[in-house]
């Protein structure tokens, strides 16, 4: 069976489609200094995912080993 979206997930749908065909282009400029900026907050959240796993391994891996009862 397939499944219908509700009247405000098409009012979303249609809001968000005419706004990126509306939208003007823009002439923008990228700076080095961004880039590092963007470099630097990959890393950060790379290493902030990894410390919360790494904190928490045991936790989530009782929780995929337990057998059912």
């Amino acid at each position: 069976m397939r499944a219908r979206l509700s009247t405000a997930a098409w009012v979303v749908w249609l809001t968000v489609c005419l706004v990126l065909l509306v939208m003007p282009a823009a002439s923008a400029y990228i700076d080095p200094s961004s880039g590092s900026l963007i470099f630097q907050v990959v890393v950060g959240a790379a290493m902030a995912v990894s410390l919360g796993v790494k904190v928490f391994w045991r936790r989530i891996a009782n929780f995929f080993s337990r057998k059912p009862r």
